[in-house]
């Protein structure tokens, strides 16, 4: 698990750059999720909220490069 990677005002920005890339995501379905994503089928990655952390989110290990992907080209734009 990554921590401190995703800001939690980040989050509506990044399902809609997970839309516009043809990711497909979908509601949480669990207690601490946030958010699940469809990046490398038919696998679904979480997206966690922490109680202890309130500023980012914790994203799946394997989620990592691309949410990082996403930091870099919003950062640029």
């Amino acid at each position: 698990m990554s921590r401190n990677l995703l800001h939690k005002t980040k989050l509506e920005p990044f399902k809609a750059w997970l839309t516009s890339q043809g990711i497909q995501h979908r509601p949480p379905r669990g207690d601490y999720d946030v958010l699940q994503v469809q990046w490398k089928a038919p696998d679904w990655f979480c997206v966690f909220d922490r109680h202890t952390a309130p500023e980012h989110y914790t994203v799946d290990s394997r989620m990592e490069p691309l949410v990082r992907r996403f930091i870099r080209e919003t950062r640029a734009a």
